[in-house]
């Protein structure tokens, strides 16, 4: 692992109204924060916060602007997040019928080698046109030559060609493994390339990617990141192992992530992650379960129940993957099983009935959810779900007003949206046709991407904007209370470093 050895940030004062997201409401008596070696050091008036630093200091000038805890992003998955930015873009916002996904693939292949992977992730087949999987079939007539892997917004599904599914060895003689299904035809039940939840026997057959691609394509996206104000990533992977850890903890030791990295313990590896590398740019988090990812059948309560208590008894937090109802409910009484249920995590949880949420918050748990979907796929919660279910569709004003401990989150690659627009989803743009009542204030929104997503994450020394914390700062301008939106990230400071900064922002370097 090549280590950087990161420079000692210069002094910073940043001239902006100070905000703390706290409820609802909009805290914003100081007007400045000054920063030394990479800590808060001072809050309070402008002059205040230049007495507190040496003359030869760095300024960012934005006063009609806040400066926010930066955005945490509490729940995602770096790789493949990074290396789907890098693929074929079939997501919703690119695509919007079969025709159009594979027109991209087939222009992909022509620019490749035969015999070369196409990749192309992010389709969702709610908001096709046809409303429906594009078939092997499809795939093999625009990419004849080339295995093609089209992967599902939600990673949980993908389409394969032909030439695909036989190097992942899958053919009519393949039963289903546990867990997992194929998708076979309506007019002769033959295999049509769809595969649920078979991703590890996939990617096993693909070729690792080069470490110069990865490192670009996890450099780009790492930077696009820090522009809508990321400062903490936290990679759920649930079969992080110590070989995910050395790739990732590498990548922020180079400087390749120059955000602060925490990289989540998969269950079946747990005590395998040291507590921390690169110079503590990358930590160890929780213990993820992902009950269909842990080796043999586990997805009993009591099964799941002793996965927690290991992890507890290791002094973990154990966070849950939890996206039906019925896995909320295995997931709390899990937690309860295994004793103390407090400080947990449900990772997920897009329908809560209301005794749910009340279950929740007495219990002490913490949801991890994902905003920024109310949005980009509407269409699919419109389509797929009861009236009733809508109802209970993220119910996040009940949960707030229950007392639960709320984290946002992207789910990287499921979800494109940053803080800002994910904030919007959950408050000011949630669609009327999806809970409107259940709508949150914008401030309560930004909390969990900060203070909240602090709390859910243990990270005692972030999601705040307080002297004694770590200087992890976003300056955002625009109507924050009522369009999280129409905001724009002016500044993004990790660890006191200026790593972001718009066009045009108002800055200076050292002054004396």
């Amino acid at each position: 692992m090549t280590s950087r050895t990161a420079p000692t940030p210069e002094p910073l004062l940043i001239e902006a109204r100070v905000l703390t997201p706290d409820g609802a409401s909009l805290r914003h008596t100081d007007n400045a924060v000054a920063c030394v070696e990479g800590r808060i050091v001072a809050v309070g008036t402008l002059e205040d916060c230049a007495r507190a630093l040496r003359a030869d200091h760095r300024r960012i000038v934005a006063p009609g602007a806040y400066v926010l805890p930066g955005f945490i992003d509490a729940h995602l998955h770096v790789l493949a997040a990074a290396m789907a930015e890098a693929g074929v873009d079939c997501s919703p916002r690119a695509v919007s019928s079969i025709p159009e996904i594979l027109d991209l693939i087939a222009r992909a292949a022509a620019e490749r080698p035969p015999g070369s992977w196409v990749r192309a992730p992010g389709y969702e087949e709610t908001m096709l046109a046809e409303r429906r999987h594009p078939t092997r079939a499809e795939l093999d007539a625009a990419a004849p030559d080339h295995p093609v892997r089209l992967t599902h917004r939600s990673g949980h599904a993908e389409v394969l060609n032909s030439r695909a599914l036989a190097l992942a060895g899958i053919d009519e003689s393949v039963p289903e493994p546990p867990g997992a299904a194929f998708g076979r035809s309506l007019e002769d039940g033959r295999l049509d390339g769809l595969l649920l939840d078979m991703a590890d026997r996939v990617e096993a057959a693909m070729p690792r990617p080069d470490r110069a691609a990865v490192t670009a394509a996890v450099g780009a996206w790492a930077r696009a990141r820090l522009a809508e104000g990321v400062t903490t990533l936290v990679d759920a992977g649930p079969r992080n192992s110590l070989s995910e850890w050395e790739t990732l903890a590498g990548l922020a030791a180079d400087g390749t992530l120059p955000q602060r990295l925490v990289v989540m313990e998969g269950a079946d590896h747990l005590g395998e992650l040291p507590e921390q590398a690169a110079g503590g740019r990358a930590r160890r988090g929780e213990v993820k379960v992902q009950p269909h990812a842990l080796e043999g059948d586990v997805v009993g309560v009591e099964d799941l129940a002793a996965v927690v208590r290991a992890g507890a008894g290791a002094g973990r937090r154990v966070a849950v993957h939890a996206p039906t109802v019925e896995s909320v409910r295995g997931a709390l009484d899990a937690f309860r099983a295994a004793g103390d249920p407090h400080g947990h995590r449900i990772e997920h949880a897009p329908l809560l009935p209301r005794d749910l949420v009340e279950a929740i918050a007495e219990a002490g748990v913490a949801v991890v959810a994902q905003p920024g979907l109310l949005t980009e796929v509407a269409a699919r919660y419109e389509q797929l779900l009861s009236p009733a279910e809508r109802e209970r569709l993220h119910p996040w004003r009940d949960a707030i007003d229950a007392g639960v401990t709320l984290a946002f989150s992207s789910d990287a690659p499921v979800s494109r949206s940053g803080p800002l627009a994910a904030s919007a989803a959950a408050s000011s743009e949630r669609p009327g046709t999806l809970a409107p009542r259940q709508a949150i204030e914008p401030f309560e929104a930004i909390a969990a991407w900060t203070s909240g997503a602090a709390a859910v994450c243990a990270l005692d020394d972030r999601g705040r904007v307080e002297p004694g914390r770590g200087a992890d700062l976003v300056v955002v301008e625009g109507p924050l209370d009522t369009d999280p939106a129409g905001c724009r990230v002016v500044a993004t400071v990790v660890a006191g470093e200026v790593l972001y900064e718009a066009p045009g922002v108002g800055s200076a370097g050292p002054r004396d």
